[in-house]
Protein backbone atom coordinates (compact mmCIF):
# COMPACT_ATOMS: atom_id res chain seq x y z
CA UNK A 1 0.00 0.00 0.00
CA UNK A 2 1.41 3.62 -0.12
CA UNK A 3 1.15 6.73 1.76
CA UNK A 4 -2.07 8.17 0.45
CA UNK A 5 -3.77 4.30 0.41
CA UNK A 6 -2.53 3.96 4.09
CA UNK A 7 -4.26 7.37 4.91
CA UNK A 8 -7.40 6.70 3.47
CA UNK A 9 -7.26 3.25 5.73
CA UNK A 10 -6.70 5.74 8.74
CA UNK A 11 -9.85 7.85 8.10
CA UNK A 12 -11.70 4.61 7.84
CA UNK A 13 -10.64 2.91 10.39
CA UNK A 14 -11.50 6.66 13.09
CA UNK A 15 -14.87 6.42 11.68
CA UNK A 16 -15.44 2.64 12.64
CA UNK A 17 -13.48 3.06 16.54
CA UNK A 18 -16.15 5.97 16.82
CA UNK A 19 -18.85 4.98 15.79
CA UNK A 20 -21.31 3.69 18.28
CA UNK A 21 -23.73 1.24 15.12
CA UNK A 22 -26.94 3.76 16.34
CA UNK A 23 -27.98 3.24 12.46
CA UNK A 24 -29.19 6.73 12.27
CA UNK A 25 -26.97 7.10 9.18
CA UNK A 26 -28.98 4.37 7.72
CA UNK A 27 -32.80 5.59 8.75
CA UNK A 28 -31.93 8.37 6.79
CA UNK A 29 -30.39 7.18 3.85
CA UNK A 30 -32.84 7.76 0.79
CA UNK A 31 -30.72 5.19 -1.24
CA UNK A 32 -31.61 2.48 0.91
CA UNK A 33 -35.66 3.20 0.68
CA UNK A 34 -34.88 3.60 -2.46
CA UNK A 35 -33.35 -0.07 -3.60
CA UNK A 36 -36.17 -1.61 -0.61
CA UNK A 37 -33.77 -2.14 2.46
CA UNK A 38 -35.40 -2.53 5.65
CA UNK A 39 -34.62 0.47 8.12
CA UNK A 40 -35.37 -1.97 10.73
CA UNK A 41 -32.27 -3.64 10.08
CA UNK A 42 -29.98 -0.28 10.66
CA UNK A 43 -28.16 -1.77 13.32
CA UNK A 44 -27.01 -5.18 11.46
CA UNK A 45 -26.28 -2.53 8.50
CA UNK A 46 -23.48 -0.48 10.28
CA UNK A 47 -22.21 -3.06 11.86
CA UNK A 48 -21.81 -5.29 8.84
CA UNK A 49 -20.41 -1.20 7.87
CA UNK A 50 -17.60 -1.15 10.51
CA UNK A 51 -16.63 -4.95 10.51
CA UNK A 52 -15.33 -4.63 6.63
CA UNK A 53 -13.46 -1.28 7.73
CA UNK A 54 -12.06 -3.52 10.56
CA UNK A 55 -10.99 -6.37 7.91
CA UNK A 56 -13.61 -8.64 8.68
CA UNK A 57 -13.14 -9.97 4.29
CA UNK A 58 -15.46 -10.21 1.59
CA UNK A 59 -18.92 -7.59 2.28
CA UNK A 60 -22.41 -9.37 2.99
CA UNK A 61 -25.22 -8.82 -0.04
CA UNK A 62 -27.15 -6.74 1.81
CA UNK A 63 -24.32 -4.50 3.00
CA UNK A 64 -22.60 -4.19 -0.84
CA UNK A 65 -25.87 -3.23 -2.21
CA UNK A 66 -26.28 -0.36 0.25
CA UNK A 67 -22.99 0.99 -0.77
CA UNK A 68 -23.53 0.40 -4.25
CA UNK A 69 -26.44 2.19 -3.87
CA UNK A 70 -25.18 5.71 -2.73
CA UNK A 71 -25.67 8.63 -4.61
CA UNK A 72 -23.74 10.72 -2.16
CA UNK A 73 -26.57 12.83 -0.50
CA UNK A 74 -24.89 13.01 2.92
CA UNK A 75 -28.34 13.11 4.83
CA UNK A 76 -26.30 10.08 6.76
CA UNK A 77 -23.16 12.35 7.73
CA UNK A 78 -25.90 15.47 8.93
CA UNK A 79 -27.61 12.55 11.25
CA UNK A 80 -24.77 10.82 12.70
CA UNK A 81 -24.45 11.85 16.45
CA UNK A 82 -20.94 11.73 16.39
CA UNK A 83 -20.35 13.79 14.26
CA UNK A 84 -18.92 11.39 11.83
CA UNK A 85 -18.92 11.98 8.02
CA UNK A 86 -20.26 9.07 7.24
CA UNK A 87 -20.28 9.82 3.26
CA UNK A 88 -16.56 9.72 3.62
CA UNK A 89 -16.54 6.53 5.14
CA UNK A 90 -18.87 4.83 2.78
CA UNK A 91 -17.00 5.91 -0.51
CA UNK A 92 -13.73 4.52 1.29
CA UNK A 93 -15.82 1.21 1.93
CA UNK A 94 -17.15 0.64 -1.32
CA UNK A 95 -13.88 1.03 -2.78
CA UNK A 96 -12.70 -1.71 -0.17
CA UNK A 97 -15.94 -3.68 -1.01
CA UNK A 98 -15.14 -3.91 -4.74
CA UNK A 99 -11.48 -4.67 -4.42
CA UNK A 100 -12.66 -7.79 -2.18
CA UNK A 101 -15.09 -9.11 -4.72
CA UNK A 102 -14.05 -8.66 -8.02
CA UNK A 103 -10.27 -8.55 -9.82
CA UNK A 104 -8.82 -5.57 -9.71
CA UNK A 105 -8.05 -5.07 -13.56
CA UNK A 106 -12.15 -5.13 -14.20
CA UNK A 107 -12.13 -1.64 -12.23
CA UNK A 108 -9.47 -0.80 -13.95
CA UNK A 109 -10.67 -0.60 -17.58
CA UNK A 110 -14.35 0.60 -15.95
CA UNK A 111 -12.50 3.60 -15.28
CA UNK A 112 -11.00 4.18 -17.80
CA UNK A 113 -13.83 3.34 -20.61
CA UNK A 114 -15.94 5.58 -18.39
CA UNK A 115 -13.07 8.52 -18.29
CA UNK A 116 -12.47 8.10 -21.94
CA UNK A 117 -15.93 8.40 -23.15
CA UNK A 118 -16.50 11.62 -20.89
CA UNK A 119 -13.08 13.57 -21.86
CA UNK A 120 -14.04 12.84 -25.86
CA UNK A 121 -17.43 13.97 -25.33
CA UNK A 122 -15.68 17.21 -22.98
CA UNK A 123 -13.59 17.80 -25.98
CA UNK A 124 -16.52 17.72 -28.61
CA UNK A 125 -18.35 20.07 -26.59
CA UNK A 126 -15.77 22.89 -25.78
CA UNK A 127 -14.54 22.98 -28.93
CA UNK A 128 -18.15 23.48 -30.40
CA UNK A 129 -18.58 26.13 -27.69
CA UNK A 130 -15.50 27.74 -26.73
CA UNK A 131 -12.49 29.86 -28.88
CA UNK A 132 -9.48 28.31 -28.78
CA UNK A 133 -7.45 30.55 -26.96
CA UNK A 134 -10.22 30.22 -24.06
CA UNK A 135 -9.79 26.32 -24.37
CA UNK A 136 -5.50 27.06 -24.17
CA UNK A 137 -5.82 29.08 -21.23
CA UNK A 138 -8.00 26.82 -18.71
CA UNK A 139 -5.97 23.48 -19.66
CA UNK A 140 -2.75 25.25 -19.14
CA UNK A 141 -0.97 23.16 -16.52
CA UNK A 142 -1.70 24.56 -13.01
CA UNK A 143 1.24 24.38 -11.63
CA UNK A 144 2.65 26.82 -14.00
CA UNK A 145 0.46 29.58 -12.14
CA UNK A 146 0.98 32.47 -10.33
CA UNK A 147 -2.12 34.22 -9.54
CA UNK A 148 -3.41 34.40 -5.70
CA UNK A 149 -6.61 32.88 -6.48
CA UNK A 150 -7.04 29.65 -8.84
CA UNK A 151 -10.94 29.15 -10.26
CA UNK A 152 -10.63 25.23 -11.06
CA UNK A 153 -13.89 24.08 -13.26
CA UNK A 154 -13.58 20.75 -13.54
CA UNK A 155 -14.07 18.78 -16.62
CA UNK A 156 -17.48 18.48 -17.13
CA UNK A 157 -18.73 21.69 -16.90
CA UNK A 158 -17.08 22.28 -20.38
CA UNK A 159 -19.95 20.83 -21.89
CA UNK A 160 -21.71 23.92 -20.66
CA UNK A 161 -18.98 26.42 -20.65
CA UNK A 162 -21.03 29.26 -20.67
CA UNK A 163 -20.96 28.69 -17.13
CA UNK A 164 -17.45 28.90 -17.06
CA UNK A 165 -16.96 32.50 -18.79
CA UNK A 166 -19.56 34.22 -16.43
CA UNK A 167 -17.30 33.28 -13.63
CA UNK A 168 -14.68 34.88 -15.36
CA UNK A 169 -16.75 37.52 -16.04
CA UNK A 170 -17.66 37.70 -12.14
CA UNK A 171 -13.96 37.23 -10.66
CA UNK A 172 -13.11 40.12 -13.21
CA UNK A 173 -15.60 42.47 -11.71
CA UNK A 174 -14.24 41.81 -8.36
CA UNK A 175 -10.77 42.94 -9.63
CA UNK A 176 -9.14 39.75 -8.87
CA UNK A 177 -5.36 38.30 -9.30
CA UNK A 178 -7.26 35.07 -10.50
CA UNK A 179 -6.37 32.49 -12.90
CA UNK A 180 -8.52 29.48 -14.22
CA UNK A 181 -7.63 26.05 -14.84
CA UNK A 182 -9.70 22.63 -15.57
CA UNK A 183 -10.07 20.03 -18.27
CA UNK A 184 -9.32 16.45 -18.01
CA UNK A 185 -5.72 17.29 -17.50
CA UNK A 186 -7.06 18.19 -14.22
CA UNK A 187 -9.27 15.70 -13.50
CA UNK A 188 -10.80 14.95 -9.87
CA UNK A 189 -10.16 11.00 -10.40
CA UNK A 190 -13.69 10.29 -9.45
CA UNK A 191 -14.58 7.45 -11.95
CA UNK A 192 -10.78 5.31 -11.16
CA UNK A 193 -11.85 6.09 -7.38
CA UNK A 194 -15.46 4.31 -7.65
CA UNK A 195 -13.98 1.82 -9.59
CA UNK A 196 -11.54 1.07 -6.36
CA UNK A 197 -8.54 1.51 -9.02
CA UNK A 198 -6.62 3.49 -6.60
CA UNK A 199 -3.15 3.29 -8.01
CA UNK A 200 -4.63 5.19 -11.19
CA UNK A 201 -6.77 7.49 -8.85
CA UNK A 202 -3.33 8.63 -7.22
CA UNK A 203 -2.17 9.45 -10.71
CA UNK A 204 -4.90 11.57 -11.70
CA UNK A 205 -6.95 13.21 -8.52
CA UNK A 206 -4.47 13.12 -5.94
CA UNK A 207 -1.53 14.38 -8.61
CA UNK A 208 -4.32 17.05 -9.58
CA UNK A 209 -4.71 18.21 -5.75
CA UNK A 210 -0.88 18.13 -5.67
CA UNK A 211 -0.73 20.60 -8.42
CA UNK A 212 -3.05 23.25 -6.97
CA UNK A 213 -0.61 23.70 -4.10
CA UNK A 214 2.64 23.81 -6.69
CA UNK A 215 0.81 26.85 -8.38
CA UNK A 216 1.25 29.34 -5.39
CA UNK A 217 -1.95 30.15 -5.41
CA UNK A 218 -3.34 30.96 -1.84
CA UNK A 219 -6.77 30.13 -2.82
CA UNK A 220 -8.42 27.32 -4.55
CA UNK A 221 -12.04 27.94 -5.84
CA UNK A 222 -13.89 25.13 -6.76
CA UNK A 223 -16.90 24.52 -9.30
CA UNK A 224 -18.16 21.28 -10.22
CA UNK A 225 -19.54 19.68 -6.56
CA UNK A 226 -18.17 15.99 -7.31
CA UNK A 227 -14.66 17.55 -7.22
CA UNK A 228 -15.22 19.88 -3.98
CA UNK A 229 -16.83 16.60 -1.99
CA UNK A 230 -13.52 14.38 -3.59
CA UNK A 231 -10.83 16.65 -2.76
CA UNK A 232 -12.58 17.69 0.37
CA UNK A 233 -13.09 14.13 1.86
CA UNK A 234 -10.43 12.41 -0.23
CA UNK A 235 -7.74 14.90 -0.28
CA UNK A 236 -7.94 17.89 2.29
CA UNK A 237 -9.00 15.36 5.40
CA UNK A 238 -6.18 12.94 3.90
CA UNK A 239 -3.35 16.14 4.76
CA UNK A 240 -4.28 19.49 5.01
CA UNK A 241 -3.30 21.65 2.15
CA UNK A 242 -1.38 24.73 2.23
CA UNK A 243 -4.39 26.50 0.38
CA UNK A 244 -7.89 27.84 1.46
CA UNK A 245 -10.31 25.23 -0.96
CA UNK A 246 -14.14 26.30 -1.30
CA UNK A 247 -17.01 26.21 -3.96
CA UNK A 248 -17.16 29.77 -6.08
CA UNK A 249 -20.97 30.14 -4.56
CA UNK A 250 -19.51 30.15 -0.94
CA UNK A 251 -16.38 32.66 -2.22
CA UNK A 252 -18.74 35.29 -4.09
CA UNK A 253 -21.35 35.09 -1.19
CA UNK A 254 -19.03 35.93 1.68
CA UNK A 255 -17.97 38.83 -1.31
CA UNK A 256 -21.64 39.87 -1.85
CA UNK A 257 -21.03 43.45 -0.37
CA UNK A 258 -18.51 44.27 -2.68
CA UNK A 259 -21.24 42.34 -5.77
CA UNK A 260 -23.69 44.73 -4.71
CA UNK A 261 -22.29 47.89 -5.22
CA UNK A 262 -21.59 46.54 -8.88
CA UNK A 263 -25.61 45.42 -9.39
CA UNK A 264 -27.32 46.92 -12.16
CA UNK A 265 -31.04 47.34 -12.38
CA UNK A 266 -32.41 44.21 -13.61
CA UNK A 267 -36.07 42.97 -15.53
CA UNK A 268 -38.48 41.46 -12.94
CA UNK A 269 -38.66 38.02 -12.58
CA UNK A 270 -39.61 35.26 -10.10
CA UNK A 271 -37.31 32.47 -9.35
CA UNK A 272 -37.27 28.81 -8.14
CA UNK A 273 -34.18 27.73 -7.45
CA UNK A 274 -33.26 23.97 -8.29
CA UNK A 275 -31.94 23.01 -5.01
CA UNK A 276 -29.28 20.21 -3.75
CA UNK A 277 -27.90 19.70 -0.69
CA UNK A 278 -25.21 17.80 0.59
CA UNK A 279 -22.00 19.96 -0.68
CA UNK A 280 -21.06 22.82 1.92
CA UNK A 281 -23.23 25.85 2.13
CA UNK A 282 -23.65 25.77 -1.92
CA UNK A 283 -27.59 26.52 -1.19
CA UNK A 284 -27.31 29.21 0.86
CA UNK A 285 -24.95 30.65 -0.52
CA UNK A 286 -26.96 31.00 -4.24
CA UNK A 287 -30.12 32.01 -2.04
CA UNK A 288 -28.05 35.07 -0.25
CA UNK A 289 -26.59 36.09 -3.84
CA UNK A 290 -30.06 35.87 -5.70
CA UNK A 291 -31.53 37.49 -2.89
CA UNK A 292 -29.58 40.63 -3.33
CA UNK A 293 -30.85 40.39 -7.11
CA UNK A 294 -32.43 43.45 -7.64
CA UNK A 295 -36.09 42.82 -9.19
CA UNK A 296 -35.43 39.09 -8.48
CA UNK A 297 -38.19 37.21 -6.18
CA UNK A 298 -37.26 34.00 -4.91
CA UNK A 299 -40.26 31.95 -4.54
CA UNK A 300 -40.47 29.84 -2.35
CA UNK A 301 -41.21 25.39 -3.51
CA UNK A 302 -40.82 22.61 -1.30
CA UNK A 303 -38.09 20.21 -3.00
CA UNK A 304 -36.96 16.45 -2.85
CA UNK A 305 -33.67 18.02 -2.14
CA UNK A 306 -31.64 15.99 -0.44
CA UNK A 307 -31.95 12.56 -2.50
CA UNK A 308 -28.57 13.69 -4.33
CA UNK A 309 -26.22 16.24 -3.79
CA UNK A 310 -26.35 17.01 -7.64
CA UNK A 311 -28.33 15.29 -10.54
CA UNK A 312 -26.61 13.22 -12.91
CA UNK A 313 -24.13 11.59 -11.44
CA UNK A 314 -24.13 8.76 -8.81
CA UNK A 315 -27.81 9.28 -8.93
CA UNK A 316 -28.14 8.82 -12.43
CA UNK A 317 -28.60 4.91 -11.11
CA UNK A 318 -32.33 6.24 -10.17
CA UNK A 319 -34.03 7.70 -13.40
CA UNK A 320 -36.96 6.87 -12.57
CA UNK A 321 -36.75 8.95 -9.13
CA UNK A 322 -34.85 11.42 -11.17
CA UNK A 323 -37.46 12.23 -13.45
CA UNK A 324 -40.09 13.19 -10.79
CA UNK A 325 -38.25 15.35 -9.16
CA UNK A 326 -37.52 17.30 -12.15
CA UNK A 327 -41.32 17.03 -13.14
CA UNK A 328 -42.22 18.12 -9.74
CA UNK A 329 -39.70 21.05 -9.89
CA UNK A 330 -41.40 22.14 -13.56
CA UNK A 331 -44.97 21.99 -12.47
CA UNK A 332 -44.33 23.36 -9.22
CA UNK A 333 -42.92 26.69 -10.48
CA UNK A 334 -45.42 26.87 -13.39
CA UNK A 335 -48.21 26.62 -10.42
CA UNK A 336 -46.52 28.78 -8.10
CA UNK A 337 -46.06 31.74 -10.92
CA UNK A 338 -42.46 31.81 -11.24
CA UNK A 339 -40.65 32.06 -14.48
CA UNK A 340 -37.46 31.08 -14.13
CA UNK A 341 -35.79 28.01 -12.53
CA UNK A 342 -32.39 28.71 -11.17
CA UNK A 343 -29.98 25.93 -11.66
CA UNK A 344 -26.79 25.36 -9.16
CA UNK A 345 -23.86 22.74 -10.91
CA UNK A 346 -23.35 22.52 -14.79
CA UNK A 347 -24.85 18.75 -14.68
CA UNK A 348 -28.18 20.07 -13.04
CA UNK A 349 -28.43 22.72 -16.24
CA UNK A 350 -27.83 20.05 -18.47
CA UNK A 351 -30.69 17.81 -17.06
CA UNK A 352 -33.26 20.98 -16.70
CA UNK A 353 -31.84 23.45 -20.02
CA UNK A 354 -35.10 21.60 -22.13
CA UNK A 355 -37.43 22.98 -20.14
CA UNK A 356 -38.95 25.75 -21.79
CA UNK A 357 -39.89 23.13 -24.76
CA UNK A 358 -41.95 21.27 -22.12
CA UNK A 359 -43.21 24.47 -19.64
CA UNK A 360 -43.65 27.95 -19.67
CA UNK A 361 -40.33 28.52 -17.87
CA UNK A 362 -36.58 29.82 -18.87
CA UNK A 363 -33.41 28.05 -17.22
CA UNK A 364 -30.73 30.02 -16.21
CA UNK A 365 -27.71 28.67 -14.41
CA UNK A 366 -26.65 31.55 -11.09
CA UNK A 367 -24.10 32.38 -12.58
CA UNK A 368 -25.85 34.07 -15.54
CA UNK A 369 -28.38 36.04 -13.42
CA UNK A 370 -25.45 36.93 -11.38
CA UNK A 371 -23.06 37.88 -14.17
CA UNK A 372 -26.10 39.83 -16.00
CA UNK A 373 -26.95 41.67 -12.69
CA UNK A 374 -23.52 42.97 -12.95
CA UNK A 375 -23.90 44.26 -16.70
CA UNK A 376 -21.86 41.43 -17.98
CA UNK A 377 -22.45 37.81 -19.19
CA UNK A 378 -24.84 37.60 -21.78
CA UNK A 379 -22.85 34.57 -23.31
CA UNK A 380 -24.51 32.32 -25.48
CA UNK A 381 -26.14 29.07 -23.71
CA UNK A 382 -26.01 26.57 -26.79
CA UNK A 383 -26.55 23.46 -24.54
CA UNK A 384 -30.12 24.84 -23.61
CA UNK A 385 -30.57 25.41 -27.47
CA UNK A 386 -29.44 21.78 -28.03
CA UNK A 387 -31.65 20.35 -25.36
CA UNK A 388 -34.87 22.67 -26.21
CA UNK A 389 -34.91 21.50 -29.93
CA UNK A 390 -36.56 23.97 -32.58
CA UNK A 391 -34.08 25.68 -35.19
CA UNK A 392 -30.70 25.09 -34.58
CA UNK A 393 -29.26 27.65 -36.97
CA UNK A 394 -27.35 29.78 -34.01
CA UNK A 395 -25.83 26.60 -32.52
CA UNK A 396 -24.60 25.25 -36.17
CA UNK A 397 -23.14 28.19 -36.90
CA UNK A 398 -21.05 29.01 -33.54
CA UNK A 399 -20.18 25.52 -33.95
CA UNK A 400 -19.00 25.44 -37.81
CA UNK A 401 -17.12 28.67 -35.75
CA UNK A 402 -15.39 27.49 -33.46
CA UNK A 403 -14.58 23.86 -34.37
CA UNK A 404 -12.48 25.39 -37.19
CA UNK A 405 -11.18 27.74 -34.61
CA UNK A 406 -10.02 24.74 -32.55
CA UNK A 407 -8.77 22.42 -35.65
CA UNK A 408 -11.46 19.99 -34.39
CA UNK A 409 -13.77 17.72 -37.03
CA UNK A 410 -16.94 16.90 -35.82
CA UNK A 411 -18.04 13.33 -37.84
CA UNK A 412 -21.12 11.62 -38.06
CA UNK A 413 -20.07 9.02 -35.14
CA UNK A 414 -19.41 11.51 -33.27
CA UNK A 415 -22.57 13.37 -33.29
CA UNK A 416 -24.38 9.89 -33.01
CA UNK A 417 -22.45 9.71 -29.75
CA UNK A 418 -23.25 13.41 -28.82
CA UNK A 419 -26.78 12.57 -29.41
CA UNK A 420 -26.96 10.01 -26.81
CA UNK A 421 -25.14 11.74 -24.30
CA UNK A 422 -26.99 14.76 -24.67
CA UNK A 423 -30.76 13.50 -24.61
CA UNK A 424 -29.98 9.75 -22.86
CA UNK A 425 -29.44 11.91 -19.20
CA UNK A 426 -32.67 12.02 -17.31
CA UNK A 427 -34.35 15.46 -17.74
CA UNK A 428 -36.39 17.27 -19.90
CA UNK A 429 -36.48 18.26 -23.50
CA UNK A 430 -37.68 18.99 -27.15
CA UNK A 431 -36.88 16.39 -30.00
CA UNK A 432 -33.32 14.44 -29.83
CA UNK A 433 -34.12 14.81 -33.80
CA UNK A 434 -33.14 18.38 -34.39
CA UNK A 435 -29.85 18.03 -32.80
CA UNK A 436 -29.11 14.92 -34.94
CA UNK A 437 -29.99 16.33 -38.10
CA UNK A 438 -28.58 19.72 -37.58
CA UNK A 439 -25.03 18.44 -36.95
CA UNK A 440 -25.20 15.59 -39.08
CA UNK A 441 -25.74 17.93 -42.13
CA UNK A 442 -22.49 20.29 -40.07
CA UNK A 443 -20.51 16.77 -39.94
CA UNK A 444 -21.47 16.21 -43.86
CA UNK A 445 -19.58 19.24 -44.63
CA UNK A 446 -16.37 17.53 -44.26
Amino acid sequence: MTAYADRLEALAAEAADRCTTCGKCFEVCPTAREIGLDAGQAVARVGELAALTQGAGAPPDLLLKWLNACDGSARCSAACPEDINVRQWVTIAKMKALDATRPRDVGAANAANRFRHMAQAVRLLASMQLPSETLKKIVAPAERRTAEVLFYTGCNVLRTPHIVLNVMDILDALQLDFDVVGGTAHCCGVYQFQEADLPTYERIGHRTFERFGRSGASKVLTWCPTCTKNFDELEKDVEEPFFDLGHVSEFLAANLDALKARFVDQPRRRVVIHEHLGIGATVDSIRKLLGAVPNLELVELVQDSGFSYACGGQAAKFKDREQAIHRALAEGAVAAGADTIVTMYHSCHRALAGTEAVYPLRVVNFTDVIAEALGRGGHPDYYRLYKTGGSMDEAVTAARTFLENNGVRLDEASVQSLTADIFDETGLAGSRDAFAQAFTALAREG
